[in-house]
């Protein structure tokens, strides 16, 4: 099977990271990846279907100065970042199905309060340097549940010198408008 590569716009990247302060934008560029069938298989994740691979640096951290080796809190703020734009970007291209039906402007007034890590695990390998590392997640699985889509997402982070980290995370991405009216449910 294929893919389909697209590189994400600088405008849609900054669109989708206007959340973080400036000095905390990590992810400066992406391209993500779409089967031309039903999942993508890759050798560097499992199979999938939608990867987003990112250039990332870290200038200045969001809780200390200048950081030697990627952290947790750095790295799950990437994973953040990529999760965030990969969505996005799967709105856009309409792929895969569960995010048929759903628009950009939907997506963004939901982006922070309605996308909830439900379980993060990640392994530190090997020191990874922040100045310059590549990042991706690979999104396994989309479930519509009846108020919720439950992802299950591969993420992975490598430097040019071997650094490595990854792990498995599950997102849910909550009816908030439906919870937030009727709280009860």
């Amino acid at each position: 099977p294929g893919k389909v590569s697209i590189r994400v716009s600088d405008a849609l990247l900054a669109q989708i990271l206007t959340p973080y302060k400036l000095h905390c934008r990590y992810l400066k560029q992406a391209v993500v990846e779409t089967p031309t069938g039903d999942r993508l298989t890759t050798d560097d994740a499992p199979p999938a279907l939608a990867i987003l691979r990112g250039q990332l640096a870290i200038e200045r951290s969001c809780h200390r100065d200048r950081p030697a080796e990627l952290g947790a809190v750095e790295l799950n703020l990437a994973y953040n970042q990529i999760i965030y734009v990969l969505i996005a970007q799967c709105i856009i291209d309409a792929r895969p199905a569960a995010f048929q039906s759903w628009t950009l402007d939907e997506y963004r007034r939901r982006q922070l309060p309605d996308v909830l890590i439900h379980d993060f695990a990640c392994q530190f390998h090997s020191p990874v340097r922040p100045q310059a590392f590549e990042g991706l997640v690979a999104m396994k699985k989309a479930v519509q549940r009846r108020n919720f889509l439950l992802m299950k997402t591969y993420c992975a982070f490598r430097d040019d010198s071997g650094g490595f980290a990854d792990g498995e995370v599950v997102l849910a991405i909550v009816d908030g408008e439906s919870s937030r009216k009727n709280p009860a449910s």
